[in-house]
């Protein structure tokens, strides 16, 4: 898995490649004659939307960071749009592993994307309704339900794929699998395309993998948890990284946590509320009735993760003394921008995901949800 995560990052593009070599590498990003593009096919430039981003840098970042050789990039969608995110599409030689890395949100249109929660059901393939009806019984209807936004980017990745002459031939090889992967935004994504790959002939009797690095909840729960998602979805969430709990569904419970609260308060201040620490199920804020998020009847239903599950956790093994105070041993100043003060070790164990089906409210929740959370997180890894 965690081999997998640095396609998912290096989707990030040059800003993420900055932050790992310094400010002297800006020369990608500003007036360098980007040598490695110069060895582009006519077939790739088709299928290199480098052109239509400003961020020039972002596909030989990616070339660099994901270490892969430019000829073996086949697809580079670095234009975005509602509904249209950022991925790549290549061939990893070391693995034999045709990789679908897909960006995280970054952008306002990525927003746009995230917010379209209209659920919506699509097809499942023979052997995915079978597991659903076995695990569920005969009488279940086997159908698969997820945000409109969501399958939307789903349906133009699998498209530009099936018209890709690279990817098509890549899969010719009988020993080539698949692999799809990618953070937050990218990790929804990546628990889908999965599924709506074993709709498609050019992956019959592939090897099918995704490797979603703190996804939201994206699919209805009998889906998520039947018995063939277990080998097709590896789920990597750490601590309580908020997006993995985000959901309607979520958001409706909290409305409800915070009404209750502020109903309990009895004209107390918003200060006095907070001064006692904010736990699971204690939430206090200033919210006016109007601003209440309103939560259409049909998106009652909880949206879960699928597939296997890793929830890892990090403790301070040993520290300096530099720390003190820090919530939870992580802090932003010595953990999340530069490196660790002490020694750290992260746990990593099976969820199931009702486990997520809340959202914990924590000083750390948003950091958490950072790919350089995760990245140290993977370094700190100790398996059970």
């Amino acid at each position: 898995i965690s081999y997998y995560f640095k396609f998912a990052t290096a989707a990030c593009g040059w800003p993420i490649y900055m932050l790992h070599r310094g400010l002297l590498s800006s020369c990608y990003a500003f007036g360098c004659p980007f040598s490695c593009l110069q060895n582009t096919t006519p077939e790739q430039e088709e299928h290199i939307n480098y052109r239509a981003c400003g961020w020039r840098a972002s596909l030989p970042a990616f070339v660099h960071y994901a270490n892969i050789k430019i000829e073996n990039i086949f697809i580079a969608n670095l234009a975005v749009d509602i509904d249209q995110v950022v991925y790549y599409v290549c061939l990893d030689d070391r693995t034999n592993t045709l990789v679908v890395a897909v960006r995280g949100t970054m952008s306002a249109q990525d927003m746009f994307t995230d917010a379209r929660q209209k659920y919506v059901e699509f097809p499942l393939a023979n052997e995915l309704a079978e597991s659903v009806m076995e695990s569920e019984g005969k009488g279940s209807k086997p159908v698969g339900i997820c945000a409109e936004g969501f399958r939307n980017v789903c349906r133009k990745i699998i498209e530009s794929m099936k018209n890709c002459t690279g990817v098509i031939n890549a899969l010719k090889n009988p020993n080539v699998d698949v692999v799809v992967t990618g953070h937050s935004l990218g990790a929804a994504i990546a628990s889908l395309l999965t599924i709506f790959m074993l709709n498609e002939d050019i992956f019959k009797g592939k090897r099918i993998r995704g490797f979603p690095f703190a996804p939201p909840p994206t699919v209805n729960k009998t889906l998520a948890n039947c018995k063939r998602m277990k080998n097709l979805n590896y789920s990597l969430v750490y601590q309580n990284d908020l997006v993995p709990r985000l959901s309607v569904y979520n958001l409706k419970k909290l409305k409800k946590q915070i009404s209750k609260e502020l109903q309990r308060a009895e004209g107390k201040s918003v200060r006095t509320l907070m001064s006692k620490g904010l736990s699971n199920g204690d939430i206090a804020t200033e919210v006016s009735d109007d601003l209440l998020i309103k939560i259409d009847p049909r998106n009652s239903n909880p949206l879960h993760i699928s597939g296997t599950i890793f929830h890892m956790k990090t403790k301070l093994v040993s520290c300096s003394g530099v720390c003190t105070g820090c919530y939870q041993f992580i802090c932003c100043c010595c953990r999340g921008c530069v490196a660790p003060v002490g020694t750290y070790s992260t746990i990593v164990y099976k969820a199931k995901s009702d486990a997520f089906q809340e959202i914990i409210v924590d000083t750390q929740m948003t950091h958490e949800h950072l790919p350089s959370s995760y990245e140290r997180a993977l370094q700190d890894l100790h398996l059970l």
